[in-house]
């Protein structure tokens, strides 16, 4: 689990998990979201889009993002995230969108169109949250290679963070290339800090999270209110490679 200045932070950690689903079929309406939600805007659009390796994953890595990229999507502006690595390096994009000192559940709300899934590890998509007492709250969740499910992060008892695989299966591995699919991750977190993972969509199915909570508030120095994004892309370990992957209608909700 790393810590970085002007980003988020992150892990990797290989684990393994057997229990129950729960897959639900959507609500009439199609959506879980409520009315009352507030959308952010366009995210992929944003200027303000940093990356960096993440030195809590093993190997090295190097990125690049661009857009907007045309030809892929139905709105042609999709942004492009590109990135090399060795020995299952993982590149974190970050960006923060607003200020918002009372949200306390999110949606993230993503289409991700993956070029070659082979060498995608893990994918991570973490909603940051810093509460008005300055506390951040990391809500991190990944589509695991490792454990091959939808990972969910905690504090543990030293301070630090940690994975845990959950009762969701998902594997990159295992997307189909060349094509866009639609995740959804809701999550939220109390005035305590304690995080807690809800429920995932993908192309439509829901799945809850069964028992994905706890605490995972820290001091990390960051501006109260500061609602902040990870899109981190993690190769295999012991080999070499590249990853694109590219995003569209990237938006967060948050009531």
């Amino acid at each position: 689990f790393a810590t970085v200045a002007s980003a988020a932070l992150v892990a990797v950690m290989v684990m393994v998990a057997k229990s129950i689903v729960v897959t639900l079929v959507a609500p009439a309406g199609g959506s879980r979201i409520p009315a009352n939600a507030v959308k952010s805007a366009d995210l992929d659009a944003l200027t303000n889009w940093a990356w960096t390796h993440d030195t809590g994953t093993s190997g090295s890595s190097s990125g690049t993002s661009s857009y907007p990229v045309a030809g892929l999507s139905a709105d042609d502006v999709a942004r492009e995230f590109y990135m090399t690595f060795t020995s299952g390096g993982g590149e974190i994009y970050h960006v923060s969108f607003a200020n918002d000192k009372n949200a306390t559940h999110f949606v993230y709300d993503v289409n991700v169109y993956v070029v070659n899934p082979a060498p995608l590890k893990n994918l991570e998509m973490d909603m940051n949250d810093v509460m008005a007492n300055g506390q951040t709250v990391i809500l991190g969740t990944q589509c695991s290679g490792y454990s091959k499910t939808w990972e969910y992060t905690l504090k543990t008892a030293t301070g630090g963070g940690h994975w845990n695989p959950s009762n969701i299966p998902c594997n990159p591995a295992t997307w189909t290339a060349n094509t866009w699919h639609h995740i959804q991750i809701a999550t939220h977190r109390d005035s305590s800090g304690n995080a807690y993972y809800d429920w995932v969509s993908f192309d439509g199915q829901y799945s809850d999270f069964q028992g994905a909570s706890g605490p995972n508030g820290r001091s990390l120095g960051w501006v109260p209110g500061t609602l902040l994004i990870n899109f981190q892309i993690d190769g295999p370990s012991k080999t070499n490679g590249s990853n694109t992957v590219y995003t569209d209608k990237l938006f967060v909700w948050r009531w």
